[in-house]
């Protein structure tokens, strides 16, 4: 038999159900903050949209704001919990084969053709958009809270909290775009799309893409088993 993530079949699993599903909260809530939001602050869009449907946008924006809070860490915590200390383990361990990738990926990302280094689970760039994203979330969801609540904080707070919830809403807004590029639009690595899907991706983009993660499955596969994997 094979290991837990590993299958006879042409696929490897690379998320869990709870992974999924605390990705697509954190996903579709963010792009329906930003967007809502974006319509509220940048200038000439209230003007445009008119007052009945800029106050529609501050409700939605006030509602998303919930799920975006206060359900993407209790998924992770209660139904990922070893995923997650993984993840965070992934995303502070850097080797030269991470800031290689670094270095050479802004050519992979605008067409070029180039050999990147092997990758684990996640990639150098996917490790820095995570930690964007952990560092950004708090910011996000406090900064926010203290906007929808500014009628009882002190006026200082709500002005400081104003220009940095816009500022890290753009920030985390370009990298958001970045990553639905590479995840839908760019030929070398959409195929990552179905992993976050349907859980799975295809061996042969596990071990082009990520190939240090798609090898210690293998050895994984093959302690379970007994011996090496059908065909190496």
């Amino acid at each position: 038999m094979k290991g837990p993530e590993v299958s006879a079949s042409n696929e490897v699993v690379r998320f869990s159900l709870a992974e999924r599903l605390a990705h697509w909260n954190h996903a579709i809530t963010f792009l329906v903050l930003l967007v809502t939001g974006a319509a509220l602050v940048v200038s000439g869009l209230p003007g445009l949209l008119g007052p009945d449907t800029l106050r529609l946008f501050g409700q939605i924006h006030r509602w998303a704001a919930w799920p975006f809070t206060f359900l993407t860490v209790p998924i992770l915590l209660l139904g990922a919990r070893p995923a997650v200390r993984e993840w965070l383990r992934e995303c502070c361990t850097w080797d030269a084969d991470d800031r290689r990738f670094l270095r050479l990926f802004p050519r992979e990302f605008f067409g070029l053709h180039v050999e990147l280094p092997p990758q684990g689970k996640f990639n150098a760039g996917e490790k820095v958009n995570s930690l964007l994203q952990i560092a950004g979330y708090p910011v996000m969801v406090i900064t926010g809270w203290m906007l929808v609540y500014r009628d009882v904080l002190p006026r200082v707070i709500v002005m400081w909290a104003q220009p940095i919830h816009t500022l890290f809403a753009f920030l985390l807004g370009a990298a958001a775009l970045g990553h639905i590029y590479l995840a839908v639009g760019h030929p070398g690595s959409r195929a990552a799309l179905s992993g976050i899907i349907t859980g799975k991706v295809s061996r042969d983009f596990a071990r082009s893409h990520h190939r240090k993660w798609y090898e210690s499955l293998i050895q994984l596969g093959e302690r379970a088993a007994g011996g090496p994997e059908p065909g190496r």
